[in-house]
């Protein structure tokens, strides 16, 4: 039987809030749910859309009616990271993979990414991550800074940046999985099935595919009955317990290795570009991929 991929225009629309760039934002009764609309591209990250999504967080935090967001991707992806491809409508201008110049001109596009990301950690309304496919790279990392990370049976998920010379710009997966698995995540661009997935903390658990939303509204409605005090004031308790351990210190840290990485280079990088500026960004994939073929 053919995977039925989850759709914003399954759901039963009771109220249509905002339109934004590369985002679908409903609103029904008190959830917020927001999809990242790029499906051809598994819902890559470019600059409109991250743009859009950092507006529609902001719709969010501001309607008080709200009490409690899914995010989740169109399509077959949540989110397959940032997106790489040379067009009118890349990322440059914010991706840690694609900025140029010296130190300090692309520190600030970094950071100005990290912090689109942070408005799930900072947002008052908890943030449920409906992980229906596909979450790599940078959609891997905005998964993990939800609060709730439920995944499809069918969700691949990993941090394989760095097979393409691409660092982690938001460094979360340590603070989700054990200390060893996450350096092997991000040291050797491996990614891992939903099963594994949860057992090492990425997600909190694995549903059946046509059940993933089901059961994200499940838990979004069990929120909207609690007080709303007690829900922010209990985010806002576990978000600082997590930063005395020194998260946002990580974090910051991190830019500026970004900052050093993003403007360096190696022979592979050079590689992968070349070949890609030569017949196409899918051949630059074939032959980064082909290398760790025998080893996957």
């Amino acid at each position: 039987m053919p995977i039925k991929y989850l759709t914003p225009d399954a759901r039963q629309t009771k109220e249509i809030r905002s339109s934004f760039d590369h985002i679908i934002y409903e609103r029904k009764g008190s959830i917020a749910y927001v999809t990242l609309n790029r499906p051809e591209k598994l819902n890559a990250l470019n600059t409109k859309l991250m743009a859009g999504f950092r507006a529609a967080m902001m719709e969010v935090e501001e309607d008080d009616e709200i009490r409690a967001v899914i995010l989740t991707g169109a399509g077959r992806a949540f989110c397959s990271g940032f997106d790489i491809q040379k067009s009118d409508n890349h990322i440059s201008d914010v991706s840690p993979n694609s900025v140029s110049g010296p130190a300090d001109g692309s520190r600030t596009p970094i950071q100005g990414l990290v912090e689109t990301f942070l408005t799930i950690w900072n947002c008052s309304k908890p943030v449920i991550a409906a992980v229906n496919g596909y979450a790599l790279g940078g959609g891997c990392e905005l998964a993990q800074i939800c609060d709730i990370k439920i995944a499809s049976d069918i969700a691949i998920i990993g941090e394989p940046s760095i097979r393409a010379g691409i660092g982690a710009p938001l460094l979360i997966t340590p603070y989700s999985a054990n200390l060893a698995k996450a350096k092997e995540l991000l040291l050797t661009g491996d990614t891992v099935d939903a099963e594994e997935a949860a057992r090492i903390g990425l997600v909190s658990r694995v549903v059946p595919h046509d059940q993933l939303m089901p059961h994200c509204e499940k838990v979004a409605k069990k929120i909207c009955l609690l007080p709303k005090i007690g829900v922010r004031l209990t985010k806002n308790a576990v978000n600082h317990a997590i930063e005395e351990m020194g998260f946002l210190n990580a974090i910051r840290r991190n830019i500026e290795l970004m900052t050093l990485f993003d403007n360096s280079t190696s022979p592979e990088r050079e590689e992968f570009n070349a070949i890609s500026e030569a017949n196409g960004l899918r051949a630059a994939l074939n032959w980064r991929d082909a290398r760790f073929k025998a080893l996957d």
